[in-house]
This record gives C-alpha cells, sequence and structure tokens, in this order.
C-alpha cells in the first residue's frame, strides 16, 4: 500500500469517527433535554405577578399553595410591580425557557392601541400556559342617582347633556367609557383618577355619575346601596353580582368590558413543560374552594387547552383595536 493510499484510508476513518462522535453527543445533548423536561420540575418554581401586592397575587397565592402539591416543589409568588405590569411581563420574557418562571396576567390590554409607544409584543414574547378565569367590568352609578337599570340611566343621561362626569384610571376604562357613549348616544366628560379608592369615593359623593371598574373592589358599597351597578361588560353575569344584566341583555350589543387572565412562560419553552404546567392548573381549577374563590372575585373559571388563553388575548386586542379605531381614540 502507497503512503497516499494509506493517508486517504487513516483520513477516511478519521471523518467516519468524527462524524460518528458528533452524532453521538447530538444525541447525548437531546437525551440530556428530554430528561430535563421529564424530571420538570426539579426545584423551585417562581410565579410573577407584574402588580404590587395585596391585589391580584391574592389569588395567585392561593394557586402557587395547591401547585406546589400537585408538582411536588415548591411554588412562589413574586411582586415585580410598575410600568403598567410591564417590568414584570418583560421580566419573565427575558428568563430562561425552560418553565420555572411563569407570569399570571391577562395581557388584553398590554395593546400599541392602549399603551403609547408600546414595543412589547405578548403573543410574540410569551406562551400561555392555562387560562385561569374571564370577568368583565360593570357600569356603575351614585346610589343617590334617581336610576335603578339601565334604560333609566340613559334617559337620564340624554336629560341631563353636559351635566355627567366619567372616571377612568386606565385607557382600557376610558375606551371603555368612549365607546358606550358612541353607542348608546349620551355625553359625559372623562376625569382621571388614581384607582378604585377614589373613583368609590366619587361616585358615592355624586362627583361623578359613572364609573367603569372591576367590581370586586366595590361589592360592599353596591350590597348596601351607596353605589348602583347597572349593567355588567362580560360575556355573561358576574357571580358575584348575578341581578346585574350584561352589557347585550341591556340592548348595548356588539360592545363588551370583557377581560381574562391566565398564566404565561416565555416563548420557546418545550411543550412537555408546557402541558404539565397547564394539567397541573387545570386541576387546581377543578378544586372547590378555588372556584368560589374567583366566584367571590367575580369572574368565572375557565381552563381548557394551552392554546385558549392566548387567543382569548388575542380576541380583546382585536376588540380595543376596532373599537379605537370606530372612534378614532390615540392613547395619551
Amino acid at each position: 500500500m502507497t503512503a497516499y493510499r494509506f493517508v486517504g484510508r487513516l483520513a477516511a476513518c478519521r471523518g467516519r469517527w468524527l462524524a460518528s462522535a458528533l452524532v453521538a453527543f447530538a444525541s447525548l445533548g437531546l437525551m440530556g433535554g428530554a430528561l430535563a423536561q421529564s424530571d420538570f420540575p426539579n426545584r423551585t418554581v417562581k410565579l410573577v405577578v407584574p402588580f404590587a401586592a395585596g391585589g391580584s397575587d391574592t389569588m395567585a397565592r392561593a394557586f402557587a399553595e395547591k401547585l406546589s402539591v400537585i408538582l411536588q416543589q415548591p411554588v412562589i409568588v413574586e411582586n415585580k410591580p410598575g410600568g403598567a405590569a410591564l417590568i414584570g411581563t418583560n421580566h419573565v420574557a427575558q428568563q430562561p425557557a425552560d418553565g420555572y418562571t411563569m407570569l399570571w396576567l391577562g395581557g388584553g390590554s398590554l395593546t400599541p392601541v392602549l399603551i403609547k409607544d408600546l414595543k412589547f409584543e405578548i403573543l410574540k414574547s410569551l406562551r400561555s400556559v392555562v387560562s385561569i378565569a374571564r370577568g368583565g367590568m360593570t357600569l356603575m352609578v351614585p346610589g343617590s342617582m334617581p336610576v335603578n337599570n339601565f334604560a333609566e340611566f340613559l334617559a337620564y343621561a340624554k336629560a341631563n347633556p353636559g351635566k355627567l362626569n366619567y372616571s377612568h384610571t386606565a385607557g382600557s376604562i376610558l375606551l371603555s367609557a368612549e365607546m358606550l357613549k358612541a353607542k348608546a348616544g349620551f355625553e359625559a366628560v372623562a376625569i382621571p383618577y388614581k384607582g378604585s379608592t377614589q373613583v368609590a369615593t366619587a361616585l358615592m359623593t355624586n362627583e361623578i355619575q359613572m364609573g367603569i371598574d372591576v367590581p370586586v373592589f366595590y361589592l360592599g358599597m353596591i350590597k348596601d346601596g351607596r353605589i348602583k351597578a347597572i349593567a355588567h361588560g362580560g360575556q355573561e353575569r358576574s357571580p358575584s353580582l348575578p341581578d346585574v344584566p350584561t352589557l347585550a341583555e341591556v340592548g348595548v350589543r356588539d360592545l363588551t368590558f370583557a377581560f381574562s387572565y391566565g398564566i404565561w412562560v416565555p416563548a420557546g419553552t418545550p411543550d412537555p413543560v408546557v402541558n404539565k404546567l397547564n394539567a397541573a392548573f387545570n386541576e387546581v381549577l377543578k378544586d372547590p374552594a378555588i372556584r368560589d374563590r374567583l366566584s367571590q372575585a367575580g369572574v368565572v373559571p375557565v381552563g381548557g387547552g394551552v392554546d385558549v388563553h392566548a387567543q382569548n388575548v388575542k380576541a380583546e386586542q382585536d376588540m380595543w383595536a376596532a373599537a379605537a379605531k370606530q372612534i378614532d381614540y390615540h392613547p395619551q
């Protein structure tokens, strides 16, 4: 055998060995990833709430306690407030796509229609795990206003042009009120407030004659008559206000003040991990105590597949976009 033929065979053998080694290493890597996914979770899981403590994190903590038992690992709630939920949402989007950092959030309000110069796209940066619940905001008036239903409110508003004020604490509420005015045909002036506490005081003192907000904070004041709830903006009646009709029921069709909230993980999180989290949350949603807490909060449990929440959020974003276009609304 000539030296050239020997060297050629040696090179060919070395090439085949190298190719086999690369395949072997790749297989080990894939096996390692698969084993890591099948072993999930094997350490603490974080559930990020992008708001201050004392609000929606109360429900998140109830879920975390149940999840810890199902997943057999600690699930802790971490508050990251600020930037209208953008700080906490961005934080989760930047974490490793391994399922160990989740986000508790709706997402329909994170749209450029409502937030000026918004560059974050939740449906691209995050992946939905499960829809926790859906609900809606409620139309409220002062307890002293001489109306008891939506028809009477509309007649009162039309009989008193230029005399009605309404509250807003966020772009979604402002847009909801403007859409209601446009569809029902009455006038009211927008007044900004910092939060629900101030809105409640303004309603009870007749500083404003209309408020749209999530009803849970106002339930006690509604039940004792200091505030009247006259229409609900969800797809169905609120469990906490079963006697209050929906907007569709009072004749305002093609308009909702709907919202949903659920769980997200970073985009790229593997299917087995997402599916395991989805199954765990769906199990928690079967718990009677959890369902009762959701009902008391005025929302309806949802659950279901991993894509349900993303689909709900997309529908909400489309709704806001269509509404803004109809009345030529631009975020401030």
